[in-house]
């Protein structure tokens, strides 16, 4: 009896398939005869299986880990934007209310303190004036502010994200992941001799000497604020470290009370906020001496921020460094102190 010749391609296939029936369970394999006899002629067959035109392989799907990683892939900015997006066709009215006024305020403050908004896009992304929003946000209770229209239009815009899926960016946390990422690839991508030459670009201050250094009491005319927005500028630079610049800190330092700037100080007084959080730091002071030399070695001249401190500051011996904005302040009645951005406390 002949046989017909089969393509190399069919043989294989039709033996993976004979196979596989014969393994199924006997509930699931009314056909296994049928296979056996398929499988046979295919063996047995007089002629030499034709070598087939090799098929272009087929699309697989893409496996978790591959999914997983083209999503770590997208941008700070990419997440920034799908989070900021309008979401308006996500309708969320009907669902029920489940966070707290208080709640509601500590998912705004986060949206704020990340930067990726500020209050006046936030207010127009929920359609809200900035002041109701602002007295919203003054408020305290669980459910102090419940007829406020920005209780219920800031739940629905946070809703519709939770709806699809969208988390805020920890932008604090990424920003340091995509630098370490950076900083390894441009490390594989040059040399230590390159690397070096790219950290010695910052100016030699050694030579520099400002007023009452000696004693460590030079003047100060600068914010924690402004001083933590220099530093994290500065880490920055490709190749320093912030053991290196603990270091160069503490260098500053002429009369020591410590024996070393620690990176958990450095790291405790970067995480604060305010004008005068973190004015009693070390951190604080010797950072103001190193950009102050910093600046003059690189020849700027002073921003109008440094200029409005020492018009305020000038006659008190330069900023507060003793008293961090946690005392107690005697007033009018009907009065209430608050701080303004240079650090002045006061009824402004």
């Amino acid at each position: 009896m002949a046989f017909p010749s089969v393509s190399r391609e069919d043989f294989e296939a039709a033996t993976v398939l004979a196979q596989q029936a014969r393994a199924r369970p006997p509930v699931e394999r009314e056909d296994h005869a049928l296979f056996d006899r398929l499988e046979h002629v295919l063996s047995t067959s007089g002629s030499s299986p034709q070598t087939a035109k090799p098929r272009a392989p087929l699309p697989r799907a893409p496996t978790g880990s591959a999914s997983r990683k083209r999503k770590s892939e997208s941008s700070l900015e990419d997440d920034i934007a799908a989070y900021k997006q309008s979401l308006d066709d996500i309708i969320v009215e009907d669902m029920p209310m489940d966070l707290s006024c208080d709640q509601v305020r500590t998912r705004i403050n986060k949206v704020l303190d990340s930067n990726i908004m500020n209050k006046g896009e936030f207010c127009k992304a929920i359609g809200c004036g900035n002041a109701p929003v602002n007295n919203f946000l003054k408020k305290h209770g669980r459910m102090e502010g419940a007829n406020s229209g920005v209780y219920t239009n800031a739940w629905e815009w946070f809703k519709q994200r939770e709806v699809a899926g969208l988390k805020l960016p920890d932008v604090k946390k990424r920003q340091k992941t995509e630098a370490a990422a950076a900083a390894a690839e441009s490390s594989s991508n040059i040399t230590p001799g390159l690397a070096a030459k790219k950290l010695s670009a910052t100016p030699d201050i050694s030579n520099i000497h400002l007023k009452c250094e000696e004693t460590d009491s030079v003047p100060v005319f600068d914010t924690c604020d402004e001083i933590r927005r220099k530093i994290n500028a500065h880490l920055k630079t490709p190749g320093l470290t912030q053991a290196q610049f603990c270091r160069d800190l503490f260098s500053q330092l002429n009369t020591p009370k410590v024996k070393s700037i620690q990176s958990s100080t450095l790291t405790s007084f970067r995480g604060k906020k305010g004008p005068k959080a973190g004015c009693t730091s070390t951190v604080f002071y010797a950072a103001y001496v190193y950009f102050e030399k910093l600046r003059i070695a690189q020849g700027k001249p002073k921003n109008k921020h440094r200029e409005d401190m020492e018009r305020i500051w000038a006659c008190q011996g330069g900023f507060d460094l003793e008293n961090d904005g946690r005392e107690s302040y005697i007033v009018m009645s009907g009065e209430r102190p608050c701080m303004n951005q240079y650090g002045q406390v006061g009824p402004f």
